[in-house]
C-alpha cells in the first residue's frame, strides 16, 4: 500500500484555483521533491497533505484513511506527518533544547526527563548539541532551520513534509541543512520537498515532480527529469534555473 494517495486534489481560494487534479503516491521511505515556478501551487499542495489548508475538491490518503474527513482528529495525524516551514516558527522565549521538547511533553504526555533526553539527542543529530541552552534570535537561519528539523523528528514521525527549508536562509547556510536532510533521506525517512535546490533534487530524490500552474506536469526519476525531460514547460523551466 502507498503511504500517501493524492487523487484529484483541488484548491481554490475565492476565485482563485491554486491546485488542479493533483494526483501523486507516495511509498513508504521514498523522497519525493516537488519543483516548478513560484506561484505554481507547491506550498499550497504540502499545506493541504498536513491539512493546514482543507482541500476543495479531491482525497488524501494516509495509509489508506482519508484526512480531508478526519475533522477534530486532525492533530492525531498531524503526529506521524511533520512539517518544516520555510520560516523556522520556532518559539523565540524558548530555548533550542525546550523547542524541541514541546510538542513531546504537550501532545504525547512524555515525562519531562525523557523528552529532555531525546531532545539531547536529536540536536546532536542536527549538529546543535552545543547551542541547547540558546535561545532561537542568537541562532543562525541555518541553525534555526536545523532545530526545527529536531523538533519534527521528536514527534518520531513517519513523514516529513519540507516546504522550501532553505529559501530563507543565506547561501553559505544552506549546505548544513541540506545535510541534516541528506541524512535524514539515507536512514529511510519518507519525505516531500519543497524546493529551489536543483543539485539537492538530482542527489536525493527517488522522484522529481514538477508543477506549474496548479498541475503536476511531469514526474520521473531525477536523471530522466534533470537530463531529458518531456514537457516544453519542463524544459523551459529547467533552462533557466540551471
Amino acid at each position: 500500500m502507498e503511504m500517501l494517495e493524492i487523487k484529484k486534489l483541488s484548491k481554490c481560494f475565492d476565485d482563485l484555483e491554486v491546485l488542479r487534479d493533483v494526483n501523486i503516491t507516495v511509498k513508504k521511505g521514498e523522497v519525493v521533491v516537488i519543483i516548478g515556478p513560484s506561484g505554481s501551487g507547491k506550498s499550497t499542495l504540502l499545506r493541504c497533505v498536513n491539512l493546514l489548508e482543507q482541500p476543495t475538491g479531491g482525497e488524501i490518503l494516509y495509509m489508506g484513511e482519508d484526512i480531508t474527513k478526519l475533522g477534530k482528529r486532525v492533530t492525531g495525524y498531524r503526529k506521524h506527518v511533520g512539517m518544516v516551514f520555510q520560516r523556522f516558527n520556532l518559539f523565540p522565549l524558548k530555548t533550542a533544547l525546550e523547542n524541541v521538547m514541546y510538542a513531546p511533553i504537550k501532545l504525547n504526555k512524555i515525562p519531562s526527563k525523557e523528552a529532555r533526553e531525546k531532545a539531547e539527542e536529536l540536536l546532536q543529530k542536527v549538529g546543535l548539541e552545543s547551542k541547547a541552552n540558546t535561545y532561537p534570535l542568537a541562532l543562525s537561519g541555518g541553525q534555526q532551520q536545523r532545530v526545527a528539523i529536531a523538533r519534527a523528528l521528536a514527534m518520531d514521525p513517519e513523514m516529513l513534509l519540507f516546504d522550501e527549508p532553505t529559501s530563507a536562509l543565506d547561501p553559505e547556510l544552506v549546505g548544513d541543512v541540506l545535510e541534516v536532510m541528506k541524512k535524514l533521506a539515507k536512514e529511510g525517512m519518507t519525505m516531500i520537498v519543497v524546493t529551489h535546490e536543483m543539485g539537492f533534487a538530482k542527489d536525493v530524490a527517488d522522484r522529481v515532480i514538477f508543477m506549474d500552474g496548479g498541475y503536476v506536469i511531469e514526474e520521473g526519476a531525477p536523471a530522466d527529469i534533470f537530463s531529458q525531460p518531456k514537457n516544453e514547460r519542463t524544459k523551459s523551466f529547467l533552462a533557466r534555473v540551471l
